[in-house]
């Protein structure tokens, strides 16, 4: 396998600094890219870093990232922590913790009969019934953040619009300076999480 090319490597630690990308994940990313792709590292290094970044977002960061080498220590350890970056962390779990757990489960319950009659119209073609699906009633968030090792958990102080119940995927990575991708949702951490 050949090793991925220094400015994959150069890009990746200025891009995402924290927590640090495994080598043995990189080039086995690399070698799959040169496999299916056939790039060719002196003209094609701006698809080989975007396919490499693609498969980075899309990854599971336990797969992926060096343990220990994302969150702080002081974040693990301390009770109210303010996640210092720049940093790229995998929201592993989302949820509303300023509605009752009744109130949720019955949106839930909704969202789950909706499927069942959106299969039925479907089936029978009748598109004219079409309803929207139920959304979650909106408050404050809890977020579980990970760093591929480790798991903190993030409260929302200020309204995160990119963040929905119901919508959010979990494995959704974000970093806390603004980033121009579609797969990468831009948060401030310092401004809208403790």
């Amino acid at each position: 396998m050949p090793p991925p090319p220094p400015a994959v490597v150069q890009w990746l630690k200025k891009t995402y600094p924290k927590p640090t990308v495994d080598p043995e994940w990189l080039e086995g990313c690399y070698t799959w890219i040169q496999d299916e792709l056939q790039l060719d590292p002196v003209r094609d290094m701006a698809a080989i870093i975007e396919n490499v970044n693609t498969q980075l977002l899309e990854s599971d960061f336990a797969d992926s990232m060096v343990a220990g080498t994302g969150f702080s220590p002081n974040a693990l350890n301390a009770v109210h922590a303010v996640i210092d970056g720049p940093i790229l962390v995998e929201v592993i779990g989302i949820m509303d913790i300023g509605h009752s757990a009744y109130s949720l489960q019955q949106v839930y319950d909704s969202r789950i009969e909706y499927r069942k009659q959106a299969e039925i119209r479907d089936a029978s073609g009748d598109e004219d019934q079409r309803k929207p699906m139920p959304k979650y009633p909106r408050s404050m968030l809890q977020l579980q953040l990970s760093d591929g090792s480790s798991v903190l958990p993030g409260i929302e102080f200020k309204s995160l619009p990119q963040f929905e119940l119901g919508e959010t995927p979990l494995g959704c990575k974000v970093s806390e300076h603004q980033q121009k991708q579609e797969s990468l949702a831009p948060l401030r951490t310092k401004d809208a999480l403790r």
